[in-house]
Formats: structure tokens, sequence, C-alpha cells
């Protein structure tokens, strides 16, 4: 990370420099704005390597009112990573403005550098069929009770959020709003799957679904939510919702479980061939707990020692190849912070998590004069010996962009830099 105290300098310490054209260097000191005590943390964990932040995509040059790129979730496929994100009017509709034509819930970016560079953004409703792109509007439907309440059309793909993940055969599935896309070429090219979810294939409830599809050796592809109620009428119930494709993405059966809490945006993956959950539980919107499960079984639910006195985000759940040790990184947005935990897999059990460090402060409070972070699907790249986290941070009405952090999967190193005693 030779680059990394260099442009982190120029993102919150120095004057313009030739990495960041004006308008780029300034958005990104403002939708960023770090405390002045996280300013001195990160430049002295990128001065020695430990740690790089530098942006993805912002709204510079926004349509209209959609200047909130945000949710950006991502995956790697061989060397390049993969990202996607929302650009969308804002998080707190009060306020945001109104759609566009180009407003989108799948706009994706690819880099083969490990994210020092990206190619130019792509709209994935651009391979839509035109009577699938705006089916039912240009809202989508999860989405008309926030951006067009006077719409009641029940067309549309019925998924909220979104899924990305890598296949065993090296293609890269995503899933939102639009719908399911696959790409065989490290996603530079992708296809619709113009039937998959959609109002008229899918007799069920919109799905709320977690940030990661799995491919699972003896299940296939497998994406984790929670019903969703209607477009006019979100509601949220108790069950995991299990969406199941054998075909690489075309066709997808559904099945849940009652795990007695509603829980949201499950953050997954598969370790001892079991599967490993960190879920939000909207029960109080203060917690997150930890479900396993395999097909055929019941869910079981742990507690954890995780909790917010408000605000809980989605977080993103991994296994860290250097450390052995589970590792989530969570933000704590009633004071706009991103901190790092980790478990020893044998304490599975126990739900007893170890705060590590924060990674960043930001200024500003949620939901009102700030918004982030929202860190899921971030992306393991051993043979660089990092972590990519993708954030978004700015603004709930806008602006806000997306940025990553790539930190060392050394977590004691960067731990001894960005969580001295006083902030333990």
């Amino acid at each position: 990370m030779k680059q990394a105290f260099l442009i982190l300098t120029v993102l919150v310490l120095a004057p313009l420099t030739p990495l960041l054209v004006a308008d780029e260097l300034d958005l990104s000191r403002e939708l960023l704005s770090l405390t002045s005590e996280s300013q001195r943390q990160l430049a002295d964990a990128a001065r020695d390597g430990s740690i790089e932040i530098a942006p993805v995509d912002l709204p510079v040059k926004a349509p209209g009112d959609c200047n909130h790129y945000g949710w950006p979730i991502a995956s790697m496929v061989g060397d390049s990573l993969v990202v996607m994100h929302r650009r969308i009017p804002g998080h707190n509709p009060r306020g945001a403005g109104g759609p566009h034509e180009k407003m989108s819930y799948g706009v994706v970016l690819r880099s083969g550098d490990g994210g020092k560079s990206w190619t130019k953004p792509y709209d994935l409703r651009d391979c839509m069929k035109p009577a699938d792109r705006n089916r039912g509007g240009i809202v989508p439907l999860s989405h008309r009770f926030k951006f067009d309440k006077k719409n009641k059309s029940t067309e549309g793909y019925k998924i909220h959020l979104h899924a990305i993940g890598t296949t065993r055969d090296g293609g890269v599935v995503a899933i939102n709003n639009h719908g399911v896309f696959r790409s065989d070429d490290k996603g530079q090219n992708w296809t619709h799957f113009s039937k998959a979810l959609r109002d008229d294939t899918f007799p069920h409830q919109i799905v709320n679904i977690g940030p990661r599809v799995i491919d699972h050796p003896d299940h296939g592809l497998l994406v984790f939510g929670n019903w969703f109620g209607t477009a006019s009428a979100p509601k949220l119930n108790d069950e995991l919702v299990v969406l199941q494709s054998r075909d690489g993405g075309k066709h997808w059966k559904v099945n849940s479980h009652d795990v007695g809490f509603p829980q949201y945006e499950p953050a997954v993956f598969v370790h001892n061939n079991r599967i490993r959950f960190i879920t939000r539980d909207q029960t109080n919107v203060r917690a997150h707990q930890q479900m396993t499960w395999s097909p055929g079984e019941k869910p079981s639910v742990t507690a954890t020692n995780m909790k917010n006195p408000r605000y809980v985000d989605t977080v993103d759940f991994s296994f860290n190849p250097v450390t052995k040790r589970f590792e989530v990184v969570r933000s704590e947005r009633y004071r706009m912070e991103l901190w790092l935990w980790s478990m020893d897999p044998a304490d599975w059990k126990s739900g007893k998590w170890r705060r590590e460090y924060r990674l960043l402060a930001r200024e500003g409070k949620f939901y009102s004069t700030a918004d982030g972070f929202h860190p899921a699907g971030a992306v393991i790249d051993e043979k660089r010996g990092v972590q990519h986290i993708f954030i978004y941070t700015g603004h709930p009405n806008g602006p806000a962009g997306v940025f990553r952090i790539s930190r060392t999967l050394d977590t004691p190193k960067l731990s001894a830099v960005l969580n001295p005693a006083s902030q333990k």
C-alpha cells in the first residue's frame, strides 16, 4: 500500500494534488467528514501501510435529484473486484427530492488492480428488456412506498435491497430491486433473467435480502432474507427466508423457517459445512444475533453482546485467514462510527465477541445531518493481505458517495494504531 498515506492525506489533510480532480477532492472531504481524531489515527495507519481509503463512485455529475450513491456490496472473481450500489434520491425521503429516469438500484463498477482504478459505472438496467426495465414504473416495486406513493401498480420484481456473489464456475450473480443478473466475464457483460422473482412468476411477498449470494456445493445458489410484506404495506415477521437456485440464477425456489424474532439482512458464509449468520434483530433495532443453519434443519439462534442503544446496520461477516478468527465489520450509527469485532470460532456458541478497533469516525447525527455506512458485502483479498470494505457516507438527502477501505488482515497490527486505550 505505498500510495495509502498519500491517498488518505489528499482526502482529509493536504491541499490538492493530481491524484484527484478538484471537484472529487472537495466532495470526498465533504462526504467523509472525519473527526479530527479519526483523521490523525487513519493517517498514522496509512503511513505504515495498514489501511487505505479512496473514493469508488461519487455523485459529481448526478442525474437530477439522484445524488445519493449508497449501500455498496462487492464480490471478487479471480483478481477482479465487482461492486454494486444504488443511485437514488436519498435515504430519508423527506427533503431528498424525486426519482429520475437514471435512478438505479444496480450500478456496477469493476477493478482489476485491487481498487486503485475503476471502470465507468454501468447501470444493470441497460441489459434489461424495455418492458422489464420500468415494469410498473421508474421506481421499483419495493420502494414505491418511499418515492412513488401514488403508484399502486403491483408489477415489478419482488426484491428489496440486494445481494452479490461469485459462483464456483467463475460467474457473478447480482440481485437487486430490478431482478436477477449474471455475468460470466468478471462483470464486463451482464444478462438479466427477465422472469426470475417477477410479480407474475413469484406468488409470494416481497423478499428483503441480505448482502451475499453463496454457491453451496450441495444446494446451489442460496440467498437469505426476510419477508417484506407488500409494496403498499411493508411488514416484517419472524421467518428466515431462503431463496435457492440450481441453474445459476434463472429460476428460484423459496422456503422459510421461524426463528422467533424479526431478523433482517443476514450476513452469511459457509464454515465447516454449516451456514453461519450475523443478522439484525429488528425487535427494537438495537442488536445483532447469530444463527446457524443447514438445509433440512431448524435454524438455531444465539444472542450476542453486539448491541447498540439504537440504529443497528447491516454488517460484513467473514473468516480472517491470517488471524483464524471470525470478524464482523459493524456500524455504530448512533455516533457515526465503524468498528471491527472478532471471535475465535471455538467460541461461536457463546455469542461473545471482542471489540477490536474503530475503523473511522464521522461528524454529524445519523439520518439528520449524516448518513452511512453499510459495510456489508466486503471482500477478503488474501493475495494482497487485505480486506476491501465498501461503505457509503454523506447526507441522508444526498449527496452521498461510495468509498473503499482496504485494511490489513493483520488485525493486531492495525488495532495498535486505531484503538488506543482511550477508546476501549
